[in-house]
C-alpha cells in the first residue's frame, strides 16, 4: 500500500484529492496539511512513501518542502499544481520533485504518477514537458565531463583518484558534483548514482562493489 501525504492551502483541493485517490486501491491518504510547517509534523508522524504537494502554500515556497523531503525523509515529492512557469519547474526539479503535474490531469494519470513517483521513478506530464524551453531540457542534461565523474564515483573512486584520472583539480571534481546534484535533485553521491542510473545515464553493471 502506497501511502501519501497531500500538502495544499485549498481544502476544497484536498477533499477532491482524498476523493480521488480513495479509488485507487494500492494508495492510502495517511494525512493532509495545507502549509509547510504543518506538513512537516504530518510528515514526520505518518512517514508516507509521497508526499502530493503544491507550489504555493499558505506559509512558503512548496519546492522548500520538496527539498526538505529529499533531505530529510524517506519520501518521494510530486508535485501537483497550476503553474506550469520554467522557471517554478526549475526550481521543483532542483529541489528534488520526482514528479510534476497539473491539476487538469486525468485521474489515470495521477495514479499512474504515484506509483512511479513511489518507487523513486520519475513522471513528468506531458502538458509540463511542452512547456519547458528547449534550453531549459538542457540545462538538465549531464554533460559528457558530468558522467565521467559519476562513472568513476559510481565505482568507489574518490575525489583525488578522479582528479586524477581526468587530469583535473579536486575541487573541480567537487565542482562537477555540486553541478551533478543540482540537475538530478540529489544532495549525496549514492543519490546521484541511483537518480542517473532511473534516468538511463548510467547502467546497473556500473556500480562495482
Amino acid at each position: 500500500m502506497i501511502k501519501v501525504v497531500i500538502v495544499d492551502d485549498h481544502t476544497i483541493v484536498r477533499r477532491g484529492l482524498l476523493g480521488i485517490l480513495a479509488k485507487a486501491p494500492d494508495c492510502k491518504i495517511v494525512g493532509e496539511a495545507a502549509g509547510i510547517a504543518q506538513a512537516k509534523q504530518v510528515i514526520s508522524a505518518q512517514l508516507p512513501d509521497v508526499v502530493c504537494c503544491d507550489l504555493k502554500l499558505q506559509d512558503g515556497d512548496g519546492a522548500s518542502l520538496v527539498a526538505w523531503v529529499r533531505d530529510r525523509t524517506e519520501a518521494n515529492a510530486l508535485v501537483l499544481t497550476t503553474y506550469d512557469e520554467p522557471a517554478l519547474v526549475r526550481s521543483a526539479l532542483a529541489a528534488g520533485a520526482k514528479g510534476y503535474l497539473l491539476k487538469d490531469v486525468e485521474e489515470s494519470i495521477l495514479f499512474d504518477a504515484i506509483r512511479r513517483v513511489a518507487t523513486g521513478r520519475s513522471y513528468y506530464a506531458t502538458a509540463v514537458s511542452s512547456r519547458i524551453s528547449h534550453d531549459l531540457l538542457n540545462d538538465a542534461l549531464l554533460t559528457q565531463r558530468e558522467l565521467e565523474v559519476l562513472t568513476l564515483a559510481a565505482s568507489g573512486a574518490t575525489n583525488t583518484i578522479i582528479g586524477g584520472v581526468l587530469g583535473i583539480s579536486e575541487p573541480t571534481v567537487k565542482t562537477y558534483f555540486a553541478r551533478i546534484f543540482g540537475k538530478l535533485g540529489v544532495s549525496t553521491r549514492t543519490q546521484a548514482v541511483v537518480a542517473a542510473i532511473d534516468h538511463g545515464y548510467l547502467d546497473r553493471g556500473a556500480i562495482y562493489r
